[in-house]
């Protein structure tokens, strides 16, 4: 009888139900992390010191490795904290963490699916886009279970360390961008010199706003080009060349001026401008054209 009350449960499906609740909650503990990470990541991108000067790239591979990247450090966080505090009970943390991000990834996939074919399901779209934001998180839970593993106690190897160091090295690469963010709170000296580095064409852009016309009359000969320090920027990389919408602060020998442009440059040659506007003293000018506006 005990033989084949062992064998019972050895055959299902989770073990016995406090073996299904500690699956379920190291799979849940890993799938938050997956989550939440990358959440903070966004917010902090997107509202953080780095958030002053927007980049675009002309294929977006950058954001998704990051976001791939902040994944699997939630990953990793969450199964790793879950076992603190179940430190009587061995798992593999890499299965754990290839369930969630594997079911996750699934998940993706089938949310986008769902979304893409809204037209064609009789559904209110509020539930669709609910569903299609809930459906990668059940999933990477599911798959989560399904890989959970319980292992025999060993001793804190290399790998623990390893995993450690390239944790750390994952968050310091989504958290550089901060630390080298735009200085708003810096002189036009310090923002000229951090847009010269840090943006492409920058310089290119400096040499047209000298050329123009109206520029000169109003503020003399041009002495720094800064971005503004109050005003979010915006630039990415295009088939042209580089898009810009920015505003910047022109500092002449006669005064100051603010220039709100919208242009596509690359070297010497502007290929699209639109209507720039100029204000100096209160008075607001549109400039409509450049003398090095390719004409097509």
């Amino acid at each position: 009888m005990q033989e084949a009350g062992t064998l019972t449960g050895e055959a299902a499906p989770f073990g016995d139900p406090k073996g299904f609740r500690e699956k379920a909650w190291a799979s849940l503990a890993t799938t938050s992390g997956m989550l939440l990470v990358p959440c903070a990541y966004w917010a902090l991108d997107t509202y953080g010191p780095s958030s002053r000067v927007v980049f675009y790239d002309y294929l977006p591979f950058q954001g998704v490795c990051d976001c791939a990247l902040a994944a699997t450090l939630g990953a990793w966080l969450g199964a790793w904290g879950f076992g603190l505090f179940r430190s009587e009970r061995h798992y593999s943390i890499m299965r754990l963490m290839v369930g969630c991000l594997l079911g996750g990834a699934l998940g993706l996939i089938a949310g986008g699916l769902l979304m893409f074919t809204s037209y064609t399901i009789a559904i209110h779209p509020i539930v669709l886009l609910v569903s299609a934001a809930i459906v990668p998180g059940i999933s990477a839970w599911w798959c989560g279970m399904a890989m959970f593993r319980s292992t025999e106690p060993t001793k804190r190897g290399r790998f623990d360390w390893l995993a450690l160091s390239l944790s750390a090295t994952v968050a310091i690469w989504l958290i550089h961008p901060q630390f080298a963010a735009f200085p708003k709170h810096g002189t036009v000296a310090e923002r000229e010199a951090w847009a010269r580095i840090n943006i492409r064409q920058y310089m290119s852009l400096a040499g047209t706003v000298k050329k123009i016309p109206l520029i000169q009359e109003s503020v003399g000969r041009v002495m720094a080009i800064a971005p503004t320090s109050g005003e979010q920027h915006i630039t990415g990389q295009t088939m042209d060349g580089v898009a810009v919408n920015m505003a910047l602060e022109v500092v002449g020998d006669k005064g100051t001026g603010i220039l709100r442009v919208h242009c596509t440059i690359d070297g010497e040659v502007v290929f699209d401008w639109g209507p720039a506007t100029w204000t100096v003293d209160g008075m607001t000018t549109e400039i409509s054209t450049v003398p090095n506006l390719l004409r097509r």
